[in-house]
């Protein structure tokens, strides 16, 4: 599991790093040599999506995702485990279904071209999927041992 995290950090830091390069190619190209890059704003977005996606399974095993504990901890410990297994089953189920669903969808559009880089737009919503199944990972590790810290101590 610490080297599926480790890279998806590395996805995620390459992912962010394209994006901020091809920004500030796109800036320089348009105000400086007035001739803007065509495909430099949809990189950047494709990146946002995937880095969103592989994000999200990222602050899972981290424990970083927002969340109201004003109830849980007045429970008693046993009650409290039993609550956060049950809410790590839910995420589970969840990213069944964004890779199920991810999946068909980004099957369906593999034949459509993006407009400025002429990528199947497959590839993009391929983020749904694989974001899906590192999310399901995570959250059956949470749900099998919901007490370790996982990848937080990074």
């Amino acid at each position: 599991m610490q080297l599926l995290d480790r890279f998806c950090k590395s996805v995620i830091f390459t992912l962010f790093f394209l994006m901020v390069v091809t920004t500030f190619l796109q800036i320089i190209f348009r105000y400086v040599f007035s001739a803007p890059l065509t495909w430099s704003e949809e990189l950047s977005r494709y990146c946002l999506v995937w880095l969103t996606f592989v994000g999200a399974a990222v602050g899972l095993r981290a424990k970083i995702h927002v969340a109201v504990e004003a109830v849980t901890r007045l429970l008693p410990a046993g009650l409290k485990l039993l609550i956060i297994r049950f809410n790590y089953l839910i995420i589970t189920v969840f990213a069944a279904v964004l890779v199920k669903h991810g999946f068909e969808l980004s099957l369906f559009n593999m034949n459509q071209l993006s407009p400025a880089m002429h990528i199947p737009i497959g590839l993009v919503y391929a983020a749904v999927p694989v974001g899906g199944l590192l999310i399901f990972i995570f959250a059956v590790e949470k749900l099998v041992s919901p007490g370790e810290e996982g990848g937080a101590t990074n």
